[in-house]
């Protein structure tokens, strides 16, 4: 049965008004997933202040607003999604409110380590079994980290396509967890809570050597040894 829900988020971010607004509104592929600019499709369009995009079908819509203050940290932000989920309203909100937690704190990521750097990014889907294991766990224990390693814990782990590398640990709870490299954010999404396969985002920034090409396919290839075919 179709029903409106809303889901807000708001707090500091270490960059300023512009940063933050050329972040949300161009580079969302830095932090988020690729797109294309929103003000296209922008019913709102405010800069560097705020902006509101929607799409609509019928009584069907989905809508973001993002506002942009000034703020001793440099700035603050406050986030909507709102809109009508059609099938299992508890499940995606639930989904959906612990997805945009966890993309606020990787944007805030993005702009304090990685702004304006060239950037680009590729998202890799564990095989179906990860539906049916403990999700995110079974990648903590294949990187040796503990499943109560303290957030801001610094580490030496073997990436895909990388190698052995020193990471922090920059955010972690009983479905997602990130790691930050000197070139990089991993993102670990343990979607098998809401029905969909694990899967892992890679954000690289600066100039890279190996193609994207190579680190999807190194990717593929460990996490099908991770959760097995």
């Amino acid at each position: 049965m179709s029903k409106e829900f809303r889901i807000e988020h708001e707090g500091p971010l270490p960059a300023s008004i512009e940063q933050v607004w050329t972040a949300v509104t161009r580079d969302q592929g830095a932090w988020l997933m690729p797109s294309e600019p929103i003000n296209d499709t922008a019913i709102v369009w405010d800069p560097p202040h705020r902006c509101v995009v929607r799409e609509q079908d019928g009584e069907w819509f989905n809508q973001l607003e993002f506002t942009i203050e000034k703020h001793e940290s440099g700035s603050y932000i406050r986030y909507v999604h709102s809109g009508i989920f059609v099938d299992d309203w508890d499940n995606q909100y639930d989904g959906a409110s612990r997805h945009t937690v966890f993309y606020m704190h990787t944007l805030g990521q993005y702009l304090a380590y990685f702004d304006g750097k060239p950037y680009r990014h590729v998202e890799v889907a564990a095989p179906p079994s990860s539906l049916q294991t403990d999700g995110p766990s079974l990648v903590r224990r294949a990187l040796g980290i503990a499943d109560d390693q303290p957030v801001d814990s610094v580490l030496d782990v073997d990436l895909p396509a990388v190698g052995k590398t020193r990471a922090t640990l920059d955010f972690s709870n009983d479905t997602f967890f990130g790691l930050r490299t000197d070139d990089a954010l991993y993102r670990v999404f343990g979607r098998n809570r809401f029905g969909m396969p694990v899967a892992v985002g890679v954000y690289q920034y600066g100039e890279q050597s190996l193609p994207l090409s190579d680190v999807e396919a190194a990717w593929d290839r460990w996490l099908t040894e991770v959760y097995g075919s």
